[in-house]
């Protein structure tokens, strides 16, 4: 049935372009809200993040358990996909690539830089040059991709919906702390940690298996390096020796953007087969597991 869910919910995202239609927030931050209203929470950061992000995430899990009492396998598709669908990643991530390509090949960097900016963390340093651009759009795409979608298949594979809703809540709660040190992103890079090492390992076997695997043993057991780091690390190695050529510009660019462009393709190509080694791997034990 997991797989079920996640072969409807990826059609769905296809169709829609991202799961928009359920992105629906707000309901997160008045309950935050309401929360920092007890002094006790306010002063533990930790206490807050738990009494957020955890009663939803058990509050799924119920909904989950009354679906299937009420409607038996069929409940179970009909709150585990717009649950699901509510857990992936926001914004339409391949429209955001093609209008930031598009501009970077007509040489428009300012327009690059506006369409990349959902890629992006909100405190980045602003490029100056289109050579660290492209480095912090190429790490910001990684990063996004995995956070979106492959980071919440990990978690939904492990724990169901409620893992689902752990990451996903975990991810809003950082993004609105905004602190690369606050107690909820060091509490999103562990729960990062093992997803991203997956995801790298699942990279060469797909990629370059030899410069993918190098980087992936080194960072194996790194505590020191983001999320976004290792993940750039993992892409470098399994994108190595990429070919120029293979940009697909319609139109003469230079052999500098050529070749930035035909990487950031690479990989949206390494992650399409990524997402269809984890599809076939949850396939193989649906069939084989039974």
């Amino acid at each position: 049935m997991a797989l079920l869910i996640v072969l409807i919910a990826l059609a769905l995202v296809q169709l829609w372009g991202s799961g928009a239609p359920v992105h629906r927030d707000g309901w997160f931050r008045w309950w935050r809200h309401r929360l920092m209203g007890f002094p006790a929470l306010q002063q533990n950061p930790g206490l807050m993040l738990i009494a957020a992000v955890l009663p939803p995430a058990l509050l799924g899990a119920v909904i989950m358990v009354m679906a299937e009492a009420l409607l038996g396998w069929l409940g179970i598709l009909f709150a585990g996909v717009p649950l699901l669908l509510y857990c992936l990643g926001r914004g339409n991530f391949n429209e955001m690539i093609s209008n930031y390509l598009r501009y970077w090949y007509q040489g428009d960097l300012a327009a690059a830089r506006t369409a990349a900016a959902p890629l992006l963390p909100p405190h980045e340093e602003e490029s100056a040059s289109p050579q660290q651009l492209h480095e912090q759009v190429f790490r910001g795409a990684a990063y996004c991709a995995f956070e979106r979608l492959f980071a919440v298949l990990f978690w939904f594979i492990l724990l169901g919906i409620p893992g689902a809703l752990l990451f996903r809540l975990s991810a809003l709660y950082a993004e609105e702390e905004g602190t690369d040190n606050s107690m909820a992103a060091r509490w999103l890079w562990l729960l990062e940690w093992l997803p991203v090492r997956l995801m790298g390992f699942s990279f060469a076997i797909v990629g370059n298996f030899a410069g993918c695997y190098r980087a992936w043993r080194q960072c194996l057991t790194c505590r020191e390096r983001g999320t976004d780091e290792v993940l750039e690390a993992y892409l470098e190695g399994a994108l190595g020796g990429i070919d120029a050529s293979e940009c697909s510009a319609g139109f003469e660019v230079g052999e500098a953007q050529r070749a930035c462009g035909a990487q950031l393709e690479g990989l949206q190509a390494l992650l399409s087969r990524s997402l269809l080694l984890w599809i076939t791997v949850m396939a193989l034990v649906v069939l084989f597991g039974y």
